[in-house]
């Protein structure tokens, strides 16, 4: 992906991605990285490891760029975000700005792989939705048992109805093949269905007459989380709930 002054390389070497950042960060530039980094994330790595040896100047307010990148890798998919091979001038801008609380700098891309090898990961089932009559039943049974499972027992029945709501978007509003997930890291539990469409869900007001349109506004109400992001071959729309 690239930008005026800024190019971002990602690559995956399971169960791993790796973003390799070149040229300036600035306002201007830092959504190139924040795109880069969220399309990583969806495809469910245990950690993206950022390598920022390639960048030459930033800008202190396009740095906070990490800040909320970080809430999303904790938000969905539950994975790690690692920094590594900074320049000494940067170092010290993120030493400053302490994102090191939120995102950890490592001295190069060895010790990074070594930090996200100590990571727990996510507890994740994933399974495939066949958009038959018994899938909505199917993905309600799943999430039941993960919660009471996990001891979320009184989380269930708002994790039930976020889940329909997610699989009928996907069945009637995307494209096969349609896959759902639900993990568990950080005490948050996270949801979310991918399908091969390219189309973003738009919260729309519910028409009251004809009983539609109630589906994401459910899934606003019920999640302290939720969106979506653009993959290689359509989307993915996840939610976060907490206990």
């Amino acid at each position: 992906m690239s930008g005026d002054r800024l190019v971002c390389e990602v690559t995956h070497t399971t169960p791993l991605a790796h973003v390799a950042v070149r040229g300036r960060l600035d306002p201007l530039t830092a959504p190139v990285l924040r795109q880069a980094v969220l399309k990583a994330l969806a495809e469910e790595p245990a950690a993206v490891l950022i390598d920022l040896a390639g960048v030459a100047d930033a800008d202190p307010i396009a740095l906070t760029v990490f800040l909320s990148l970080a809430r999303a890798a904790a938000a969905w998919p539950g994975a790690t975000l690692i920094h590594h091979s900074a320049t000494p001038a940067l170092a010290r801008q993120l030493d400053e700005l302490a994102i090191g609380r939120h995102v950890p700098l490592t001295v190069d891309r060895v010790e990074a792989e070594a930090l996200a090898g100590r990571g727990s990961g996510p507890v994740r089932v994933r399974w495939d939705v066949l958009g038959g009559a018994g899938s909505l039943a199917e993905a309600r049974d799943v999430v039941r048992v993960f919660c009471l499972r996990h001891g979320l027992g009184a989380l269930s029945g708002n994790a039930e109805l976020v889940v329909t709501e997610l699989v009928v978007n996907a069945v009637v509003h995307g494209s096969a093949p349609v896959t759902a997930w639900v993990s568990l890291r950080r005490r948050y539990l996270h949801l979310a269905v991918r399908d091969r469409s390219a189309t973003m869900p738009r919260l729309a007001v519910p028409d009251v007459a004809g009983g539609g349109g109630r589906g994401l506004v459910i899934v606003e109400a019920l999640t302290v989380a939720w969106g979506a992001t653009v993959t290689s071959d359509g989307k993915i729309v996840w939610c976060t709930l907490r206990p």
